[in-house]
């Protein structure tokens, strides 16, 4: 089944993040234990290979990695942080 990216804001480290969606992203078995309409923090933006970013909005990671939506390569720390696609969150104003 192919996927199609879901779009992303441009978010930094330290922005201010509301949560848009936390249902679980087209071909993904889980989605992270976020609540719709609450605030978040960027703690750490990282972009893999393949160009897409990944926000650690200080969750836990439950699993032994978590691997990116566009290209599965496995995040960093993936084990500790349950790292968030972007399109989760619009930046807060």
């Amino acid at each position: 089944m192919e996927t199609t990216t879901p779009k992303t804001p441009e978010i930094a480290k330290d922005n201010v993040l509301t949560c848009i969606n936390q249902e679980r992203l087209p071909g993904n078995d889980v989605a992270p234990p976020l609540t719709e309409g609450e605030e978040y923090t960027a703690k750490e933006v990282y972009v893999c290979p393949c160009g897409q970013s990944h926000v650690d909005v200080g969750l836990k990671s439950n699993y032994n990695w978590v691997s990116c939506y566009k290209c599965s390569e496995k995040m960093p720390k993936g084990d500790e942080i349950h790292w968030c696609h972007p399109s989760r969150f619009e930046i807060k104003k």
